[in-house]
């Protein structure tokens, strides 16, 4: 959570147009967290970062804010059939907050699209800090079914506060109106009877039951996850697993998977791209790639315009998109196993030119793309990262492995010099390096536009072409 903050706030550093003072605060502040997080102080790392950005945004710090930005929404059940009865819990993220805050808090159940339709499910609730967390319970309503987002809103009570203040005074909670109880029990005790076959797609239907346990606890966001339709796939591998067949055989186009990590025994998702092109007999390549902070399995398929799908799709390659564990893993430890053992997972199951193996990212993904090109240099045949960085001191291990690396001049979250550091470090250790710094060009807008010629650059390339 430290990491996730701390790179919105470096983004919003660089952003805004900041006084000296403004900037000199801000400053002083990102150096606290950075040391409270060192020693492991996180909350209070967390108590820095929401006081700079309030300063950033020319919020005045006062107890009632430094209370509001403390309190992280939590709803007992995210999702939840129409009528259900819920708990939603306040808790702080850090203590001692100074004396003289005075909140109430106020729910509302408000409708994403559809005209921005929202319901009041409570009236006004005074909140005593020296009485937290606080929880209070909401009935939901019967007629309604869908993707939600509960809000917690905030207000000071005789405290005026600047709108710049509503990140701190909202909390949006996703969720999921369905009832879905029933399909759910179905499908966990029909996998507690097939628990003991041994098909590789078994993990694949159980993830399943499993995103969906991990969402209602709020662990996983509900919003855009079919659950219905899905439990219903897996309810078809079942199926076919329990008749004999393999339930991805022939199958083509985009769709989720997943496997039982060695790890730690959990189950980890992926998502598969399998072009119309691909007939199981001729080897294809195949593209890894690696989603940004705070993506996951899904981002670099439904983001940028979902234009990767069609780059990957001409070319008739084999595309995967792992989760890599947590969406601020920086894919180090057992998230860059996870990509490992997702990239053997697609060589079991898929004829793969072991010649033409790609790795790429966004972001966080481009810090990915190269950290692990660095721990696994003889598996790529290109690499593809974009507004990332790295250790320069790694590139000579990459000399033999052309790369296509992108950065916009103007990004404000991952600074150009990151890339130009790396592509210095890797021409002078003899490397091929396509290098596109596009003029004007921010965190994401660099992205889309580059799918298509990265590509076309992986075409070209095959492993040990430069040996």
């Amino acid at each position: 959570m430290v990491l996730r903050t701390s790179v919105s706030y470096r983004t919003q550093r660089n952003s805004l147009t900041l006084s000296d003072e403004q900037r000199r605060e801000a400053d002083a502040l990102i150096n606290a967290a950075t040391q409270d997080n060192r020693e492991g102080k996180y909350g209070e790392a967390m108590r820095a970062l929401y006081h700079g950005m309030a300063v950033m945004r020319g919020v005045p710090w006062t107890p009632t804010v430094e209370l509001a930005a403390s309190l992280q929404g939590k709803a007992d059940h995210a999702i939840a059939a129409p009528g259900d009865s819920i708990a939603v819990t306040l808790s702080p993220l850090y203590q001692n907050i100074a004396n003289g805050a005075k909140l109430k808090a106020a729910l509302v159940l408000a409708v994403r699209g559809n005209g921005g339709a929202e319901q009041s499910l409570a009236p006004d609730a005074a909140i005593d800090p020296a009485s937290l967390p606080f929880t209070t319970r909401v009935k939901l309503p019967a007629d309604v079914s869908g993707d939600y987002v509960l809000e917690v809103r905030l207000h000071a009570d005789g405290e005026a506060l600047p709108p710049a203040a509503r990140s701190s005074l909202v909390k949006a909670l996703p969720m999921h109106i369905e009832a879905l109880a029933a399909d759910a029990a179905k499908l966990r005790a029909r996998l507690a009877r097939d628990a003991g076959k041994t098909s590789p797609a078994l993990p694949s239907a159980a993830y399943v039951l499993d995103f969906y346990d991990r969402a209602d606890r709020g662990e996983a966001n509900p919003v855009s996850f079919h659950f219905r339709e899905e439990i219903a796939k897996a309810n078809a591998v079942l199926d076919a697993i329990e008749s004999g067949a393999d339930p991805f055989a022939g199958k083509h186009g985009d769709f989720r998977k997943a496997y039982l990590s060695t790890v730690d025994h959990t189950l980890q998702p992926y998502r598969i791209l399998v072009p119309e092109s691909y007939d199981g007999r001729s080897p294809a390549a195949l593209v890894v790639a690696l989603h940004g902070m705070g993506g996951d399995e899904n981002s670099m398929f439904d983001a940028y315009d979902g234009a990767l799908k069609p780059a990957v799709e001409r070319h008739g390659f084999i595309a995967v998109c792992p989760k890599g564990r947590d969406s601020a893993s920086m894919y180090r430890g057992s998230a860059e196993q996870d990509v490992i053992d997702v990239l053997a997972e697609v060589r079991r199951d898929y004829k793969i030119d072991a010649n033409r193996i790609y790795l790429m990212g966004h972001s966080m993904g481009g810090y990915g793309t190269w950290s692990i090109a660095m721990d696994h240099p003889e598996v790529w045949a290109a690499l593809g990262p974009i507004s990332g960085g790295g250790s320069p001191a790694g590139m000579a291990k990459l000399a033999r492995i052309p790369e296509y690396v992108v950065h916009g001049d103007a990004d404000p979250t991952v600074p150009v010099a990151q890339s130009r550091a790396m592509v210095e470090a890797g021409k002078k250790a003899g490397a091929h390096i396509t290098y596109v710094e596009v003029p004007g060009g921010n965190h994401g807008s660099v992205v889309a536009p580059q799918f298509g010629p990265m590509l076309d650059f992986f075409a070209g390339q095959k492993k040990g072409a430069f040996e």
